[in-house]
Parts: C-alpha cells; sequence; structure tokens
C-alpha cells in the first residue's frame, strides 16, 4: 500500500519527468548508429538556438563560420572549439541564452578543482536530468515507489532535505537522506540501524563514507537488505567496491557527472560504463573529458571541458544497450579528514564551505597532523582577514574546534602526480595516530 501510494505521489509531483522516462527505456536499445543520429537531430537545432539566442555562441559562431545546418555527423562538432571552466566562470553572462525562461535556476557546482561554476538550468532540462537518474537506478533493481537511500552531503541537494516539510515530502516520497560530512565512526551504528528500518531497495554515496559502513558492517556482522548500490562523486576503488559487495551481498554499480552536465554515464549489469548519450555528447581528445549538453536551451554547454580525465571505447556490451561506452574515468579525488576528536569529515565538507568565500579562486587543504590544516588559496584581494576568520569559525563550528589552521596565500596550486588536482589532501592515517577511545 505504501508502495501504491509513493508511486502515486511521484506521478503527481513528476508528470514531465515519467514520460522522458519511458522515451529513454526505448532509446536505450536503439543501435549504436541510432543513438548517433539521435544524438545529431537533437545538436543542430540546440546549436542553431545557441547561434541565435547566445551572445558568447553567436560571436563565435560568426567567427570561425559554423553552421549548424550543414552538420552531417556529430563528429562536426570538433569544428567548435572548446569551452574551458575559466571561460564559463568569467563570461557566465554572455554564455545563457537570451531567450532563458525566467523559471530558470542558476545552480552552482561543488567547486571539486577548488572553483566553484555558476551554471543556468531550465525545467526541460532538470526534468530530463531526473528521467536519466530514474533510468539508471532500474539498472539497479530500483522501480517507481521503492525507497531510498542517500549518504551524501551537497549542500545543494542537502538543503532540499531540511526541514519539517521536506522530512514530511522524503517520509512521503520514501526516501532517507544521511549527511555524510559529518558520518563518525560513533555514528556507523546508529546509520546502520536508520538504514536496516528504512529497507531501501538501493543506497546511493560517496564511496569514502559507504565504505565506511561497509567496514564497521563486515566486523559487526550486520547487513542491510538491498538491490543494489549507486556510488558517484569520488573514484570507486576496486578494493572499496569488492567491500561493499561483501558487506551487503548486492551488485554496486558506479556513476560519472558533473553538476555543470548531469549524470554523464552509468554503469550497465555487465559492468560497463555506459554515456547518457540523450543528455550529451561525451568526447575525449588529449584524455579529457569534454561534454556537449543536449537539453539545456537556457545555457548551452557546447564542448566544455570539466577537468577530469578519461578515455571512449569503441566496443559493444554484452548487454546490449546502444548506448556508447566510456573506457575509465579518471576524476576527482577526495580525502577523509580525520579531525582531532574522532570525527571524519568528508573532504567536500570544504568545497561547500568554499562557495560562497569572495575573492577565492582555487583552494586546497591539506592535512599535515591529527590537529593541524593548512590551507593555500590562490585568491584576490576580496579575501581579506575576516573573510578568513569566518572560515575558520566554521571549521571550528563544523568540524572540530581543536584543528590548528595555517592559511597559505600562494600564486598558484598545482596537480598531483596523476594529473589530478586534489582539493583535500589528508597525510593522517589511522595507523598513523588512533582515534581517541579505539584501540
Amino acid at each position: 500500500m505504501r508502495r501504491a501510494v509513493r508511486r502515486a505521489w511521484l506521478a503527481l509531483r513528476a508528470r514531465r519527468v515519467l514520460d522522458a522516462l519511458r522515451d529513454l527505456e526505448v532509446s536505450q536499445w536503439l543501435s549504436t548508429g541510432d543513438v548517433e543520429a539521435l544524438q545529431l537531430r537533437k545538436l543542430r537545432p540546440l546549436l542553431a538556438h545557441a547561434g541565435a539566442t547566445v551572445p558568447y555562441y553567436r560571436d563565435l559562431f560568426a567567427r570561425i563560420g559554423f553552421d549548424p545546418a550543414g552538420m552531417t555527423s556529430i563528429r562536426d562538432l570538433n569544428a567548435i572549439p572548446i569551452l574551458e571552466r575559466d571561460t564559463l566562470i568569467e563570461r557566465f553572462d554572455e554564455l545563457r541564452s537570451e531567450r532563458a525562461p525566467a523559471r530558470a535556476v542558476v545552480r552552482v557546482t561543488g567547486g571539486s578543482t577548488g572553483r566553484p561554476v555558476r551554471f543556468l538550468v531550465d525545467e526541460h532540462e532538470a526534468a530530463t536530468r531526473s528521467a536519466h537518474i530514474d533510468r539508471n537506478l532500474r539498472w539497479l533493481g530500483w522501480d517507481l515507489g521503492d525507497r531510498l537511500a542517500f549518504v551524501w552531503g551537497s549542500d545543494f541537494d542537502s538543503r532540499e532535505h531540511r526541514g519539517g516539510l521536506a522530512r514530511l515530502r522524503d517520509a512521503v516520497s520514501g526516501v532517507l537522506w544521511i549527511d555524510a560530512f559529518t558520518l563518525g565512526r560513533g555514528e556507523l551504528d546508529d546509520v546502520l540501524q536508520r538504514l536496516q528500518d528504512h529497507h531501501p531497495a538501493v543506497l546511493i554515496g560517496y564511496p569514502s563514507s559507504l565504505h565506511l559502513l561497509a567496514e564497521r558492517a563486515l566486523a559487526t556482522g550486520r547487513t542491510l537488505s538491498l538491490r543494489g548500490i549507486q556510488t558517484s562523486a569520488e573514484m570507486l576503488a576496486p578494493r572499496v567496491r569488492d567491500d561493499l559487495q561483501m558487506a551487503f551481498g548486492c551488485r554496486v554499480m558506479d556513476r560519472y557527472g558533473c553538476r555543470e552536465a548531469g549524470i554523464i554515464a552509468h554503469e550497465c549489469p555487465e559492468g560497463r560504463l555506459h554515456v547518457n548519450a540523450e543528455a550529451v555528447v561525451m568526447e575525449c581528445p588529449q584524455g579529457d573529458v569534454v561534454v556537449t549538453t543536449l537539453n539545456n536551451y537556457a545555457m548551452p554547454l557546447i564542448r566544455y571541458r570539466n577537468e577530469d580525465s578519461g578515455e571512449m571505447s569503441g566496443d559493444a556490451c554484452a548487454c546490449g544497450r546502444g548506448l556508447p561506452l566510456a573506457g575509465s574515468i579518471r576524476g576527482r579525488l577526495s580525502d577523509v579528514i580525520r579531525a582531532p576528536g574522532g570525527r571524519l569529515i568528508h573532504g567536500e565538507f570544504f568545497t561547500h564551505l568554499f562557495y560562497d568565500a569572495p575573492g577565492v579562486r582555487r583552494f586546497q587543504v591539506r592535512q599535515t597532523r591529527r590537529d593541524e590544516l593548512q590551507i593555500a588559496c590562490v585568491a584576490d584581494e576580496a579575501f581579506t582577514p575576516e573573510v578568513m576568520a569566518r572560515l575558520e569559525s566554521l571549521i571550528h563550528a563544523h568540524g572540530d574546534p581543536a584543528f590548528r589552521i595555517r592559511w597559505m596565500r600562494v600564486a598558484e596550486i598545482t596537480a598531483g602526480p596523476s594529473g589530478k588536482f586534489r582539493f583535500t589532501i589528508s597525510e593522517v592515517t589511522e595507523e598513523d595516530e588512533p582515534l581517541p577511545g579505539v584501540s
């Protein structure tokens, strides 16, 4: 009965999403050639719209002599220069459509490279993103009306689950929301109990946070009755996948995306990473992930380099889906910070902390000792001592008051040996320094 109520609630609130989902359930089984034809049919009007209504692209297309009507292949996109993250940050107003609907929403990325980015999303784009999420969840065995649980920490997502009305909505729709940013070892047993009581079909979360739960479940013999686990936002290491499968006895599927483009790719039951080709065109020139969004007319992103690295695969998948395959994605990395009092703080806590910090262009947090954080910032004159003091007070209030914080203004923060920028780095491990009260 409760499942039927949740299905009715979803149908009432998300008719546009359900209509898109029905189309996606069909298009995933198209041949590779038909998928490309579908992308081309979407690209032509989108690029024509960009050339007519987006100042940045109107000037660019005129300068390079690009005519969307002449496109005969998605590979014709190569004629358009790549859109860099800095350009999106600095020329936001020129990249939004002059016909963007009034109800289009400005969103902000988590800034996993240390530089938050604003972008615009219209209602159609928002609905199609939700439909892709639902389709990918169905690959894990979830269906409309089934319960979900999140171990998540994005401020943008979390704010939709705060307050009395939000909790009521979650209860009706069968959602359990657990804050990943403050998940300490003292809370693991309580969280596992809440998950057992909730009975979700699918558990969704950061690999590092879910791994803490899996290790505790293995140590205590607790288990969950899940159909699947979906990981996202961090790289899923083989050992973490193995531990999750061992602890919870279900399939683990990874997904890859970015705020600006939504979910870009998702694993299928065969373990291959399929691109959500009805939503994005993904390329990997010179190993860089470059995406073109196909549904967002408020702010089309054309050949946008999101600063992750990866590669495409020309293989066909045994699952039978014609959606293109990504060979591998080497995305962003984040470390868990181990606070002096024992709390484990997810690395993206600091990403969201720096959302609105005036003057900060890039940052990196390095934990050198259990009680010491070194925060390097590339910043301008707007990053004042008052801003530092406010950030420091938030770290003490929501992280640990025992942290000693050392600020460093620097001209540049370089990538690590892997070529990827890490916005948090912890040099502290449990082996180096046991948590208080833990033997």
